[in-house]
Formats: C-alpha cells, sequence, structure tokens
C-alpha cells in the first residue's frame, strides 16, 4: 500500500510538472504576443501625422455618404503587400461619422491573403486642419477585407478610375458647399481653391447666378488646374454655351489626352450640336479608358441621358 500510495503521488508530482510547464510555455506565448502588440502600438504612435494628399488621387466607388480617393504617387509594394494612403471625403462636413470633413489612412493590404492592415488615421475639417489621430491596429494577421475596402480593387487588381489632383479637387468634387460659403469666397477674394469650389458646386446643380463667372474668375487664378477647366467645360455644355464647352474639353485634352471624363463630356458636346457619328466615337473612346465615366457624368454633373449615350 505504501509503495502504490508513492507511485500515486509521483504521477500526481509529474502531472503537476507538466501542467505548470504547460501554464509557463502559455503565459511566455501570451506577454510576447503583448509584448509585440504593445511594441506595435508603439510604433503606430511614432509614426508621422497624418496629412492630406497632393498629388494623383484615383477615386473610388462613392459610397452613400461619402467618396473614398487612393493616393497614387505614395504606393509603396512588397511582393503581394501594397501600403497605400487613402482620403475619404465626406458628401457633407458632417457626413463621416465621429470623424471630420476628410479623413486621411494609412493601410496595408495583403492582397494574396485577403487581408488588410489599418494604420494611422487623422481627421481633418473643410479647411484642412487636422482635428484628431487614431492609431490603428489590426493584430498580427490584420482583418479581412470587407465591401467596404473600395480600395483593395485598385491596389490588388489595378482597376481603373477617374484621377484628380490634390486633395482640394476630391473635396470640391465630393463635398457640398457648407451652408453660406458664397459669403465666404467674397471674403477671400485672392483664395482661388475657394471661387473653385463655388464654381464646381454650381456645375454640379447649386446653381447662383453668378456661377459662370465664379468659374471663369477660378479658372483665370487657377489656369493649370484641369479639374477646374472641366468644372467649368461641363457647366457651359449644361447651359448651352457650346463654343466655349468645346474651349475648355479641348484645353483639358491639350494637357491630357486620356482624360475620359474630358473625351466623354466632348461626345455629349458633339450629340448636342447632332454630329451622332462623332458622338459615337468618343463614347466609344471614353469608355475603353473608363467604363464607369457615363455614370460618373451623370451623377457628378446631374446630367441626363438615355441609356444609348451610357454604352458603346
Amino acid at each position: 500500500m505504501a509503495r502504490k500510495g508513492a507511485a500515486d503521488r509521483a504521477r500526481l508530482i509529474a502531472f503537476a510538472g507538466v501542467g505548470i510547464a504547460t501554464l509557463v510555455a502559455g503565459g511566455a506565448w501570451i506577454a510576447m504576443d503583448v509584448a509585440k502588440a504593445k511594441k506595435e502600438e508603439a510604433a503606430a504612435a511614432s509614426a508621422p501625422l497624418p496629412a492630406l494628399p497632393l498629388g494623383r488621387l484615383q477615386r473610388l466607388e462613392s459610397g452613400v455618404d461619402e467618396t473614398g480617393f487612393v493616393a497614387l504617387d505614395d504606393l509603396r509594394r512588397d511582393g503581394g503587400a501594397v501600403e497605400a494612403t487613402v482620403l475619404v471625403v465626406g458628401k457633407t462636413a458632417t457626413s463621416i461619422k465621429d470623424a471630420g470633413a476628410m479623413v486621411v489612412r494609412r493601410v496595408t493590404v495583403d492582397c494574396d491573403a485577403g487581408r488588410i492592415f489599418d494604420g494611422r488615421a487623422g481627421a481633418f475639417d473643410t479647411e484642412g486642419k487636422l482635428t484628431t489621430v487614431t492609431n490603428g491596429f489590426s493584430g498580427k494577421h490584420g482583418r479581412p477585407v470587407d465591401v467596404g475596402d473600395r480600395e483593395v480593387p485598385v491596389l490588388c487588381q489595378a482597376a481603373k478610375g477617374p484621377i484628380i489632383t490634390g486633395w482640394r479637387a476630391a473635396q470640391r468634387s465630393a463635398q457640398q458647399l457648407p451652408e453660406g460659403y458664397a459669403t465666404v469666397a467674397e471674403a477671400r477674394k485672392t483664395d482661388a481653391d475657394a471661387w473653385a469650389w463655388l464654381c464646381a458646386a454650381g456645375a454640379r446643380g447649386a446653381w447662383r447666378a453668378s456661377t459662370p463667372k465664379d468659374c471663369d474668375k477660378a479658372v483665370e487664378m487657377l489656369p493649370a488646374d484641369l479639374n477646374t477647366r472641366l468644372d467649368r467645360a461641363y457647366l457651359f455644355l449644361k447651359i448651352g454655351r457650346r463654343p466655349q464647352a468645346g474651349a475648355d474639353f479641348a484645353h483639358v485634352l491639350a494637357k491630357e489626352p486620356g482624360n475620359a471624363a474630358a473625351i466623354f463630356g466632348r461626345s455629349l458636346l458633339h450629340a448636342v450640336g447632332g454630329d451622332e457619328a462623332a458622338s459615337r466615337r468618343d463614347r466609344v473612346a471614353a469608355l475603353d479608358l473608363d467604363e464607369a465615366v457615363p455614370a460618373w457624368v451623370a451623377r457628378t454633373y446631374d446630367i441626363q441621358m438615355s441609356q444609348e449615350y451610357r454604352v458603346r
């Protein structure tokens, strides 16, 4: 009996030893994961502050309350992973929940694994002032890509889309004017971006009697800005000033021959003038560059068009 009791005690001690070893090993792994998480959080906190992008921006599919853009000049590729800056512009200054008028976030997408890692994000007001900073954290393996990550097709499949330059142009193209902004612009007579925003809003339907003059002033102050020139071209098209619209479309295409929106605008101009053959040639050329351009033009500039002008 004594020998049996000793054997039982030995087995218990052995099992206890295994249990303790398992707990120690598990604790070590947990400690390592915690330490790694703290290290990643510290690295995120020490990263440069988010900044609004100034270079080329590719427009993403719009949501109900916001439109996204990928900063093409800021991509970093490493095998199947792509690091990118994404700009999100709210439909209004308060559309983005718990954020500002615009948000800039840094993401890394593992295209092969279909996972995404959220980096640092910054919220900005309508004037481009940084208001809050959030340190993103997605864990060791990131998170699965979902339908809301509209930048993934651009980063992983090189999907095409309209390209504009700078966050101010992105804001003008996607965000409604704040209430009373015309008064703000009038008080900033030398602020070219303020007048360009008034022009863009007018071309998109927020008409005021001085909208054509707003656009003239914006183009005069920003002669190299093709986005503002394109806004004025569509405004002139809508109000029947066809020669001026044609001149603006021609100007854009002289500087940027592959501008699908300008080519499509010229196709509408031909259609209004009764030249269906020329209209179709330009329409096909525009669709070859960007098959979504008819829908974008119709939505952006509030232009009604039949189905025949949306297809080849």
